[in-house]
């Protein structure tokens, strides 16, 4: 137990030591609720812009279990920009290979994939942005999706 603690130690330093030299400005990740993520539920997130002169990566971060019983995860993101304008998309985010391997990285029982939405693109204004993401699958609660978050990264130049 102790090896395991040291393992998940080492790893979570490594990562943030990873995160700080690679541009994140802004990071957020939330829980879903353990029973399954409602779709009535979304997860909502809300960041204001770090400038208008700079390109940016956008990344939502989808960590699941092995059971999670899909190949890919549809997603829903209705945006709020500072002007009070909205928009939706939808995503369709694979999530494992056709021969069932995983995507993205794993630790123990979960799965880590960063699914890059936005790449290289500048914010037209200053403000606070809010993205509301909700899943799009036939399932009302969705099981074995443990959290989603929004993972924004300075290009460089």
């Amino acid at each position: 137990m102790i090896r395991k603690f040291n393992i998940y130690a080492v790893l979570g330093l490594l990562w943030v030591l990873y995160s700080c030299s690679s541009g994140v400005v802004f990071e957020q990740i939330e829980e879903v609720d353990s029973e399954g993520w409602n779709y009535a539920k979304p997860v909502t997130v809300a960041f204001s812009t770090p400038d208008t002169s700079n390109r940016y990566n956008l990344i939502f971060d989808i960590r699941i279990t092995h059971e999670y019983a899909y190949q890919n995860l549809w997603l829903f993101i209705e945006t709020t920009e500072p002007d009070g304008s909205k928009h939706t998309d939808s995503i369709d985010c694979p999530m494992a290979y056709p021969d069932g391997r995983w995507l993205g990285n794993g630790l123990g029982d979960l799965i880590d994939n960063p699914i890059l939405v936005y790449r290289n693109f500048k914010f037209a204004e200053t403000g606070e942005y809010t993205f509301k993401i909700k899943h799009g699958m036939r399932n009302d609660y969705l099981e074995n999706v443990q959290n989603v978050g929004v993972i924004l990264k300075r290009v460089k130049s």
